[in-house]
């Protein structure tokens, strides 16, 4: 298991994709758009159409958290990380890694701002900026990158919270998700992603758990 990084969810979501993919499903596509959050709130058969097809896997209605990404690849063990536990579980999504051997976990305002970003397979973006009423700056991740084999995968997505809370509630949670290589991987995610079956967001989770 590996922690890569915590991703500030912008945009209240993250998107979970092969950039190399992306890039060739698009010009496939023709489609073109400086702007592919605009795009896709504007073109919802092309949103629904690129999950269908397995290029991206939103995460998404979820608050502007920064979250711990983690990950295990072929990994059969059912630890958890350190000093974390599971809030939900979601399994078997499907996931295909491209030639880069890279897969980007990016927040959803990088496919509305830092496209250029995508199109030049970059997976990793942070900003420093000023935090809180004493403006202390801090490294906000709007994208982490993981290397990983081209080809096929299932994955499980666990939501994270940590044992012992820090006073700053938006550190509090994490993202586990465990990958392990399936060449017959059957691709599910249009039902999987769909936020009116599934609640993504930990917080809204475990509060409705506790009613």
């Amino acid at each position: 298991m590996v922690n890569i990084g915590d991703l500030s969810a912008d945009g209240y979501g993250m998107m979970v994709f092969s950039t190399d993919l992306f890039n060739e499903y698009v010009k496939n596509k023709k489609w073109r758009a400086k702007k592919y959050l605009s795009f896709f709130d504007k073109n919802k058969e092309c949103f629904y159409q690129i999950i269908k097809d397995g290029i991206i896997v939103p995460i998404y209605k979820i608050p502007k958290f920064e979250y711990e990404i983690f990950v295990k690849i072929n990994d059969r063990d059912n630890n958890l990380p350190e000093g974390y536990k599971e809030i939900y579980r979601y399994n078997d999504f499907y996931m295909e890694a491209g030639n880069s051997n890279k897969l980007c976990f990016a927040n959803f305002e990088v496919f509305e701002y830092n496209i250029d970003l995508i199109k030049n397979n970059i997976t990793e973006k942070s900003e420093i900026i000023p935090t809180g009423p004493e403006e202390i700056m801090e490294k906000y991740n709007l994208a982490l990158g993981l290397d990983i084999e081209k080809g096929k995968y299932n994955y499980n997505l666990i939501g994270l919270k940590r044992i012992h809370e820090k006073e700053r509630q938006s550190k509090n949670y994490g993202y586990l998700f465990e990958f392990t290589k399936n060449e017959n991987a059957v691709n599910d995610n249009f039902n999987k992603a769909d936020d009116e079956k599934y609640i993504f967001s930990i917080l809204e989770y475990e509060g409705n758990k506790e009613k």
